[in-house]
């Protein structure tokens, strides 16, 4: 499920930690993010440079996130998210942005990793999956008008 997204010109830590904020205050905080090894997310360091902490690794540590970083060279790691990518390519031009395309993706959208015997939408999979225990996210009320 798409928990949010931002279009830059440039991927930085703070468009990324900009993006990290709002979909937490939508959907709740994760217990860990996988990202891959690009400078927004992580201290890169080469031969003469000794490894440092990138802001998002710091702002993931005072959340209590967990960072999991894909193996380098193995983008498969991030199939869903590569996935993700190549899908809003194809079809983008059949929406009127964005942002109704990750509506599609998210609320209509049957998802074959999902139940999809049942056509389960990442939505309907995310509250399947809700920890009960735990406060729902603002979503809760209702996502995109569909009834949850």
């Amino acid at each position: 499920m798409v928990t949010g997204w931002g279009l830059f010109d440039e991927a930085t830590a703070d468009n990324a930690l900009l993006v990290l904020d709002e979909a937490i205050a939508t959907w709740g905080r994760p217990s860990a993010i996988m990202t891959d090894h690009g400078s927004q997310f992580f201290a890169n360091y080469g031969d003469n440079k000794a490894p440092g902490v990138a802001s998002f690794q710091e702002h993931l540590a005072k959340l209590g996130i967990r960072h999991i970083l894909e193996r380098v060279g193995h983008p498969q790691s991030n199939g869903k998210v590569e996935r993700l990518f190549g899908s809003l390519q194809l079809r983008i031009k059949h929406f009127n942005s964005v942002e109704e395309y990750v509506t599609y993706y998210n609320e209509r959208r049957p998802h074959m990793s999902l139940d999809f015997d049942n056509l389960e939408t990442p939505v309907q999979a995310f509250y399947r999956k809700w920890d009960r225990r735990r406060k729902l996210p603002v979503q809760q009320l209702g996502y995109g008008g569909m009834e949850i």
